[in-house]
């Protein structure tokens, strides 16, 4: 009831009572008065407890000041009379104002009025359907993450899978470093020949966050007569993401019109994605001392699989160091 000031009737009775019944720190009718036990003093309870939070004084500088409600300014507040704000003739008492003015003057366009109430049920409905999303992911997909540190962070990696999977899933951690150990074969150990999809999430020394979603499943590849040997996966769903920009990078396609491949296989090797590990390569022991490169081999040509040749992912570095990676495994249920 903002404003009202400026409709009152400024009848004798106002006028002999104009000082006590106008609050000192809006300029308007005082609104559900408080008054300062020390200072007798009162304002809109709204107004004071802005004041209040803002500073440890009341307005005439009473050290921690303590209200009550001042009930002989409340009642004459409730003697005072008020012209419409619509523009009819009545004259309307302090009780009856706001009622009078939103809802009984004979000149409201309630056309207008209900549709402005109809468009903000319509803003707090989709509001609703947001939270109850929200509240959905919390419930539904919880992560084990050293990671991931806030909903956020969550909320990215979830919507970026959801737009890809119709059927409800879980993320069982697999595989964390600093737990299981960083070497290529216990990640092949934990990780391999799993269905659906494996999440990576790689947390550099610098806490840049980011890693890759493949289907295509890791496998222990190993080629006696040549030691470094390795071996391409192709997948169907495959993309590699950062964290830190909420940024997707979809895998591409090659000159015959098909994907290359999502991830390379070396049974030494940690999580490596692209052709040969070219887009990302996990070396092969202790990585969390030793951390892995972006593109290894650009310089000799060889091509990514994935929109990523200006090392985005690690905020335009190529080599980083490992402070924590985690695998995790997609899981329909339901």
């Amino acid at each position: 009831m903002s404003g009202l000031i400026d409709y009152i009737i400024k009848d004798d009775f106002f006028n002999s009572v104009k000082e006590e019944v106008t609050c000192s720190i809006c300029l308007d009718i005082k609104i559900d008065p408080l008054m300062c036990t020390k200072c007798q003093n009162s304002y809109c309870s709204k107004c004071i407890k802005n004041w209040q939070s803002k500073s440890g004084l009341c307005p005439y500088q009473c050290e921690s000041p303590k209200y009550s409600i001042a009930r002989v300014v409340k009642n004459l507040v409730s003697k005072l009379n008020f012209r419409c704000k619509n523009g009819c003739d009545k004259i309307i008492n302090f009780e009856k104002i706001q009622a009078h003015n939103e809802f009984e003057c004979e000149k409201i366009n309630f056309r207008d009025k209900y549709q402005k109430l109809l468009d903000k049920y319509n803003e707090l409905l989709e509001q609703n359907k947001e939270l109850e999303k929200n509240v959905e992911k919390i419930f539904h997909f919880n992560m084990d993450s050293l990671i991931l540190e806030n909903k956020n962070e969550l909320f990215f990696i979830y919507d970026n899978l959801v737009h890809h999977f119709k059927y409800k899933f879980t993320l069982e951690l697999l595989y964390r470093a600093s737990r299981d150990g960083d070497s290529g074969q216990k990640f092949h150990e934990l990780c391999d020949h799993k269905p659906n999809g494996i999440l990576i999430l790689i947390k550099t020394d610098k806490n840049i966050k980011f890693g890759g979603f493949t289907d295509a499943q890791f496998i222990s590849y190993q080629n006696p007569e040549k030691k470094a040997a390795g071996k391409n996966a192709y997948g169907n769903i495959s993309f590699l993401f950062q964290i830190n920009k909420r940024k997707i990078f979809k895998i591409k396609l090659n000159e015959q019109n098909k994907k290359y491949a999502a991830i390379f296989c070396r049974s030494d090797v940690g999580p490596c994605f692209g052709e040969l590990g070219e887009d990302i390569w996990i070396k092969p022991e202790n990585f969390l001392i030793k951390g892995g490169i972006l593109h290894k081999d650009k310089d000799k040509g060889r091509i990514c699989s994935y929109d990523t040749e200006d090392y985005e992912l690690n905020n335009g570095e190529s080599r980083f160091k490992i402070d924590e990676l985690e695998a995790f495994w997609l899981k329909k249920f339901g």
